[in-house]
């Protein structure tokens, strides 16, 4: 008789340990799904931003799954977005002076002492934040910015190939996304290389890594993005360190041979012409009289 119950005690404590066992075993995948959850939502301010501090209109912001990347009329920006409800959104960033600048061939390095920015905000609607800010200098001010609705433009490589240029500058891309770059100024004295990848041809970001020599400033391995605007120039965005690196492009002269989907339109190929007499002739190669 005390046998029989000393083993029923034991199979009941032994099924209460498997049961907290299980029960336990379950809490990760409730976490995963609240995790989820929080990616999906910072994932709905993925896109461009343009506005500024005090109704102002010089910032431009990228901001890629809770990353943000900015850039001022004096300065850069780069921290991180949250959403602490449905309709908060509460930046953490830290500003930059320029170290270097190129505004003629708009290209944009930061560096130097840090100003800490916070940013108290609302999403007013789906493509307007507005917000109130307090820097580590104790300055105080608002920030407004809009969406510009290029991030659901597709992408794809076929669409950057071609030669990008500033005023000095000159960024070659192939059709498989890798690059070199050159200075063809006065100093020549900045090559820059790497390769661009997809991420989602559904959105018009990019990411990148970029090798930088004999700059001014900012040089040697990073990573950033890349995408082509609304006003078709390409814009590059990468962070190494403390350094944060803005360019910008202009378009090929003749970038009409593909759409933004990578789609050929015919009228930016190279292909064989008929003479009047009905047999074929290739191409003059660039720069043939």
């Amino acid at each position: 008789m005390s046998l029989t119950y000393f083993y029923r005690k034991y199979l009941k404590t032994l099924s209460v340990f498997f049961l907290a066992l299980l029960i336990v075993g379950c809490l990760p995948e409730e976490k995963d799904d609240d995790d989820d959850n929080e990616s999906n939502k910072i994932s709905a301010l993925n896109g461009f931003w343009k506005g500024g501090f005090e109704q102002t209109d010089t910032l431009r912001v990228l901001i890629y799954n809770g990353s943000v990347y900015a850039l001022d009329k004096e300065k850069a920006l780069f921290g991180s977005v949250t959403l602490p409800s449905d309709e908060e959104v509460d930046f953490s960033l830290t500003a930059y002076p320029f170290a270097y600048e190129d505004e003629p061939n708009f290209e944009f390095v930061s560096d130097r002492t840090a100003t800490n920015y916070t940013v108290n905000g609302l999403l007013a609607t789906t493509s307007l934040i507005v917000g109130d800010y307090e820097t580590s200098s104790r300055e105080f001010g608002s920030l407004e910015l809009t969406n510009d609705g290029t991030f659901t433009n597709p992408s794809s490589l076929a669409s950057l190939t071609g030669k990008w240029t500033t005023t000095d500058l000159e960024l070659n891309i192939t059709s498989r996304g890798r690059f070199l770059g050159v200075n063809n100024g006065t100093n020549k004295n900045c090559s820059f290389e790497g390769q661009i990848q997809l991420i989602n041809t559904a959105q018009s970001l990019l990411s990148m890594t970029l090798n930088r020599r004999n700059c001014d400033d900012f040089n040697g391995e990073s990573t950033g993005f890349v995408a082509i605007n609304s006003d078709g120039a390409l814009e590059l965005y990468s962070k190494m360190g403390n350094q944060l690196l803005f360019m910008k492009f202009s378009a090929p002269a003749s970038s009409s041979g593909t759409d933004t989907t990578g789609n050929e339109t015919g009228s930016g190929t190279e292909e064989e012409t008929t003479t009047g007499d009905g047999t074929s002739e290739e191409p003059a190669a660039e720069g043939a009289t």
